[in-house]
């Protein structure tokens, strides 16, 4: 698998470099691709957990007064995303926000606040699995998140 992964990195690099695009662009997109699925892989549990518990449903309540209007702004954010992306779920200034990254972007490049969560809505994460229902896809996201992560990111921060 590494083996399969690194072919393909430097299949990409080498594509990138061969249609005159700027390298730090290229390096930006590659790298932050590599950053964005490895946080969304980390964020997931094959038991998912449920409801979130300990600091991060402390600062949910908080930010969105109860975990179903969080799921509900954060499924309306995710389901609405135009084109291929990422749904962030940050902290800054002690503040839960929802993030909405186009392409390869996320919430560190704009300094938009530290990552917590982070859902891909490329549709090639869902498609196979939900055909073009992304609402489904995102309901079984829900089912499958990694709170012990989401409260490790959070206490960096803190």
């Amino acid at each position: 698998m590494a083996r399969y992964i690194i072919s393909l990195l430097i299949m990409n690099i080498q594509y990138f470099l061969c249609t005159n695009l700027h390298f730090g662009i290229c390096l930006f997109l590659l790298t932050a691709q590599i950053f964005n699925h490895n946080f969304f892989w980390l964020g997931l549990k094959s038991n998912g957990e449920g409801k979130p518990y300990g600091e991060i449903k402390k600062k949910i309540e908080e930010s969105f007064i109860s975990f179903e209007n969080f799921k509900e702004q954060f499924t309306k954010e995710a389901s609405s995303h135009f084109g291929s992306g990422w749904i962030w779920l940050v902290i800054k200034e002690h503040k839960l926000k929802i993030y909405q990254g186009h392409d390869a972007e996320c919430p560190i490049k704009h300094q938009i606040g530290h990552p917590i969560l982070a859902l891909d809505v490329w549709e090639h994460a869902y498609y196979v699995d939900y055909k073009n229902s992304r609402n489904d896809y995102i309901k079984e996201w829900f089912s499958k998140i990694n709170w012990d992560f989401a409260n490790y990111n959070l206490s960096i921060v803190n």
